[in-house]
């Protein structure tokens, strides 16, 4: 999934731990040979390719799933997020060694391909009704994924894990007797840095930020999180973070969250039953939604450090 993911569970049973880990890594290698764009033979790759000549292909229940939440959350954001972004990603090719602008004509051009409401779910078939459109899960597969092995920690009898792949995570039960798991959030401009950390329990975080997947041309900095709107990266936003009862929507509402800038961001955080979020904007200014000051253990003391002049303009 193109990240590096972590498992961490207390649990006494040594062999017991060893398994729920081993199987837990598995399913997420099972579920990346499904959703990943990478791997030429995955089902949604397929799916993707099939969709040039067919209209209608039947999924297995996990794409299925996570089709449709993606569905749901283009909804909801207006937009803001949307799964037929493919066409824009592949043009941007953030995974070459040297990464380039894309040409601006075929850039704009792939946009007509972008609207998730061309997307038909029929049963357990999709159809995509532009030839010419692809999806691509990014912002909410990984997510799908971390859930799934939660689920399988907890099915096998851990009492207590956390499972993060790359900024996206989940913790269950308490560390150890009175402690909840303490997540951090990383400065977007200085990685070993933290701007903010909280007490996790039975809850997900995850974070979008400009930083994950970039390139600098001309002190430009260009990034992965792309507006569906015209295909060009947000350039308004450093960073969001949402926490949110499942993985696979809190990465999503971030992702959202992080095209929608501040304002419209918090909104839409505010609108969800259960659901905070904190969103950095380029000048450096924090926003926070309703109750995300009340989070259990927030500290934002690398926060309150000044964060304004330590970020940098790009």
């Amino acid at each position: 999934m193109g990240t590096l993911v972590e498992i961490t569970i207390q649990e006494f049973d040594n062999d017991l731990a060893q398994h729920a880990i081993n199987k837990s890594f598995n399913e997420m290698s099972r579920l990346e040979k499904i959703m990943s764009t990478h791997l030429p033979n995955s089902e949604l790759s397929q799916l993707n390719s099939l969709a040039e000549r067919e209209t209608k292909i039947t999924v297995s229940s996990d794409l299925l799933k996570v089709i449709q939440r993606g569905v749901h959350w283009g909804k909801l954001s207006n937009g803001a997020i949307d799964i037929t972004i493919g066409p824009a990603v592949k043009l941007w090719d953030f995974n070459k060694e040297t990464p380039n602008l894309p040409d601006v004509d075929k850039l704009q051009k792939t946009t007509s391909f972008i609207d998730y409401k061309n997307i038909a779910i029929d049963g357990s078939s999709v159809i995509l009704k532009k030839t010419g459109m692809s999806l691509h899960l990014g912002a909410i597969g990984k997510g799908y994924a971390v859930d799934q092995a939660i689920g399988i920690l907890k099915k096998m009898g851990v009492k207590s894990g956390l499972v993060n792949a790359g900024g996206d995570l989940m913790a269950f039960g308490l560390k150890n007797e009175a402690e909840a798991w303490q997540v951090g959030i990383q400065h977007p401009r200085k990685p070993e840095e933290i701007i903010a950390s909280l007490d996790v329990r039975d809850k997900a975080v995850a974070t979008s930020g400009d930083y994950q997947r970039y390139f600098i041309k001309d002190n430009v900095r260009f990034h992965h999180i792309l507006n569906p709107k015209d295909g060009w990266p947000e350039n308004q936003t450093m960073s969001a973070t949402v926490i949110a009862d499942t993985v696979m929507d809190a990465d999503a509402i971030s992702t959202a969250s992080f095209i929608l800038g501040p304002n419209k961001g918090i909104a839409l955080i505010n609108s969800l039953e259960g659901v905070e979020g904190m969103i950095l904007s380029k000048l450096g200014s924090a926003s926070y939604s309703s109750e995300f000051r009340n989070l259990p253990g927030l500290s934002l003391q690398g926060l309150e450090n000044n964060l304004a002049k330590q970020i940098e303009p790009n």
